[in-house]
């Protein structure tokens, strides 16, 4: 039976606190929802804080990272070639000299093609820029805006200096050590050769770093690998279509329209597309600067209006197509991404953020649904390593 008095005596100690088993600590008047945010801050910082770190260490041996970077980029353009000729029996070492240089020399040739157009070019396209300025400045003076010659002068200084004051952080982050002939010639050759090693690799590099984390991790990493690089190939692979695919579409349209300066109007949309969403806006209002000055405002709304449709037949219907639900992110959260990309590394932060966005969202679910349970049947990756079909 309880001694009911007893209980009483413990019941009045634990609400004095007198008894040590019933002390208050000072933690204890601390709610449960705060306890919980505060973990998750504390953890929130050690992860920023180690991100911010690995971003630190890359950025002080920039000319490696960017190398790296773009080797590795090109490389799942090219690995699909090389598997496949590894396939057909040839062996490994001569498919991928031979994709390494067939690519070397296409993309060669299109980076010649490209700078020739633009050099060619810059000059006329530099005068048109400038006479649709002069022309969008007598429409504020003359137009429903009714803007006094004063305010347009201003206004138009100030946007000036904006651009020149942020025109060197485009080109900073990752490229402020390749400024110098010397530095751009170093890493292209570094780029080349790093290129090529990982094209004659067979996933002996992955699977080394597979065996230095711990045992317990090494299946989630290698399911993570596998679809990380899939993840990139085939954002690469449809990168480079849809760009072809803008830049064609726009090029018809500009020769049907009578447009000026087609095929190097053709390489900027292009180009542009290569950055997603921003990229071909800002392409795009070059291309209707010119024809506004050309032909006159008739012309440019059309331009306008094709490339928006154009824009639109890619985002709803192509996008879905060729990517499939394996590079799938939401339209605001990739002007986000390249927004931020471009403010942390400037056009080489706007290439690369969107597909880095991708391989880390496509890494986590399958790191999350690895250790959960077990994984769908693994097949060969294009790099050697085990890879999951569920992603």
């Amino acid at each position: 039976m309880r001694n009911h008095r007893f209980e009483g005596l413990e019941e009045q100690a634990r609400e004095r606190g007198d008894h040590p088993a019933y002390q208050r600590r000072p933690s204890d008047s601390v709610s449960w929802g705060l306890r919980v945010a505060s973990a998750w801050a504390v953890r929130f910082l050690a992860v920023a804080a180690a991100v911010l770190v690995v971003v630190w260490l890359l950025d002080r041996v920039a000319l490696v990272t960017v190398a790296v970077t773009i080797a590795i980029m090109f490389c799942s353009l090219l690995q699909p070639a090389v598997a496949w000729l590894n396939g057909h029996r040839v062996p490994r070492p001569l498919a991928a000299l031979v994709v390494f240089v067939l690519g070397c020399a296409v993309l060669g040739l299109a980076g010649w093609f490209v700078v020739t157009q633009i050099t060619s070019s810059y000059g006329t396209i530099d005068e048109q820029i400038a006479q649709a300025g002069d022309s969008i400045r007598t429409w504020l003076v003359t137009g429903p805006l009714d803007l006094s010659q004063r305010q347009v002068d201003q206004y138009t200084t100030q946007l000036g200096d904006t651009l020149r004051g942020n025109r060197g952080s485009l080109v900073s982050g990752f490229f402020a050590t390749a400024t110098s002939a010397l530095g751009v010639l170093s890493g292209a050759l570094f780029c080349l050769f790093a290129l090529l090693f990982l094209l004659l690799d067979n996933g002996s590099i992955w699977n080394w770093f597979v065996r230095i984390v711990p045992a317990g991790a090494r299946r989630p990493t290698e399911a993570a690998g596998a679809v990380a690089w899939r993840t990139l190939t085939r954002y690469m692979l449809s990168l480079i279509l849809l760009a072809v695919i803008n830049a064609g579409t726009m090029v018809v349209i500009m020769l049907v329209a009578g447009m000026p300066l087609v095929v190097p109007l053709g390489v900027l949309l292009f180009l542009g597309s290569l950055i997603p969403l921003i990229g071909i806006i800002v392409a795009g209002a070059v291309v209707a600067l010119i024809a506004l000055v050309t032909a006159g405002p008739t012309l440019a709304l059309i331009m306008v209006i094709a490339l928006i449709l154009t824009v639109q037949l890619e985002g709803n219907l192509l996008n879905p197509w060729i990517l499939g639900k394996a590079v799938q992110i939401h339209p605001l959260a990739i002007l986000v991404t390249v927004t931020a990309g471009t403010l942390l590394g400037g056009i080489f932060g706007a290439f690369v953020a969107v597909p880095l966005v991708a391989v880390v969202n496509n890494v986590v679910s399958v790191v999350r649904r690895t250790g959960a349970g077990p994984v769908p049947p693994a097949v060969t990756g294009p790099q050697g390593v085990a890879s999951s079909e569920g992603d």
